[in-house]
């Protein structure tokens, strides 16, 4: 962008992606210093992320989505959290990969309107207990979490939970127990979107002391089943404890089930069709990817 023009006053959505660089730090601190007046939206590139584009990002006044999860080399949160402190109307956060674990938990400064957060990276239990973290929030992500433990996530749901409505909980986490997520719908009432890796629920999932009635509809809408294919995950859910759970009315509201061939679920069985025709009735379908 020529220095002679404010080309970059123009620019709200600047998505780096695609772009695979090494060392250039200096081109993407540059990007965000012309684009800064009026960018809304920022991808960060697959590579670095240093401290000059850390440095340009507080003049972003006006940016809502900040997503560095493509970001593979280390970043450090504590000055990202320094960055973005000042960022108003900040809504959408994505760490990166490759974040490294905080300390001063007592200094993290959130955005004050910040309603999305994908944890991924180096976030261990600590930062989940200790975090105080906003209220704004609604929608939350963990992805390549490998420090993450049932107990962090137990107790970042616990607090934030009633408040959530989309949660994905993607594999692999390798530090959860095959049955961490069981009490979701407890801890989570108010989920419209789910997305969750049948690695961590058990054959329960679905079962009353999982699934309770609510003194309302649960408003669960959009659910997603994921699994790793890995020895004993295709017989934990079959499809009659999701028809089952659908014939009790406890979820009045779903409309789309997704969920990989891997849970073994037979297309032309008498429980597909009853989940089938009944999301079919509600406008929506069951798509089993293959």
């Amino acid at each position: 962008m020529s220095s002679k023009k404010d080309y970059g006053d123009y620019i709200k959505q600047l998505d780096l992606s695609y772009i695979i660089q090494t060392g250039k730090n200096a081109y993407v601190a540059k990007l965000l210093k012309k684009s800064r007046k009026n960018l809304e939206y920022f991808v960060a590139p697959q590579t670095s992320f240093g401290l000059g584009p850390l440095i340009a990002l507080k003049n972003c006044q006006q940016l809502k989505v900040l997503d560095l999860r493509l970001v593979s080399e280390t970043l450090n949160l504590e000055e990202l959290f320094k960055s973005i402190r000042t960022l108003d109307q900040l809504t959408h956060l994505s760490f990166p990969r490759s974040s490294i674990e905080i300390h001063d938990f007592e200094g993290i400064d959130w955005p004050p309107k910040l309603t999305f957060l994908r944890i991924s990276g180096g976030i261990n239990d600590e930062f989940l207990i200790r975090s105080v973290f906003p209220s704004t929030l609604t929608q939350l992500e963990f992805s390549h979490c490998p420090a993450v433990k049932h107990a962090g996530i137990q107790n970042i749901l616990h607090r934030l939970g009633k408040n959530l409505t989309s949660l994905k909980i993607q594999y692999p986490m390798p530090g959860l127990h095959d049955n961490s997520m069981d009490s979701v719908f407890t801890l989570c009432p108010n989920l419209t979107y789910l997305e969750i890796a049948v690695d961590y629920v058990s054959s329960s999932f679905f079962d009353d002391d999982n699934l309770e009635y609510l003194p309302y509809d649960r408003p669960l809408r959009n659910l997603h089943i994921d699994s790793s294919g890995m020895l004993g995950t295709s017989n934990k859910i079959d499809a009659i404890d999701l028809a089952i759970a659908i014939n009790d009315e406890k979820l009045p509201h779903l409309k789309n089930v997704s969920c990989t061939a891997k849970l073994g679920w037979d297309p032309k069985s008498e429980y597909v069709n009853y989940i089938v025709n009944y999301l079919d009735e509600k406008n929506g379908g069951l798509y089993i990817g293959y």
